[in-house]
């Protein structure tokens, strides 16, 4: 299964010049831990919410919490082969860039789901759902 197929969520995404706080309440209200920075429709980076409370001030702008991912992935990668990249670097979510655009974010869960739903052998459980 590709990555582009993978996806489930809608593409909650940030501006460089959002305050941080703006984003971590996006992040709340989604349930995410990370958000793609886009300004014109390119990719920038990812923020955090560990990186939103890092900043100096109350709230800085998400520009200079920002980061740039460990990983990255085309629409057409393989999920099984993003796992195992996913759990060798401790990566728990993936941006999914069609060249600079951004199109979607994977999560470990989302690779998982995905991984089970290609192999009737494998179910992800109901605790795994909801824990």
């Amino acid at each position: 299964m590709r990555a582009a197929d993978a996806m489930v969520r809608p593409l909650v995404t940030v501006g460089p010049r959002d305050f941080a706080r703006h984003a971590e309440g996006l992040m709340d209200d989604f349930g995410l831990t990370m958000l793609p920075v886009v300004d014109r429709n390119v990719f920038l980076g990812v923020v955090t919410k560990a990186g939103c409370r890092r900043g100096e001030d109350d709230s800085p702008k998400v520009e200079r919490v920002m980061t740039q991912p460990e990983l990255t992935v085309g629409p057409e990668f393989d999920v099984a082969t993003l796992f195992e990249a996913m759990v060798r670097y401790e990566v728990i979510c993936v941006p999914v860039l069609d060249n600079r655009d951004v199109i979607g974010m994977l999560t470990r869960l989302d690779v998982l789901r995905a991984i089970s739903h290609d192999d009737p052998h494998l179910r992800v459980g109901h605790a795994a759902e909801h824990g």
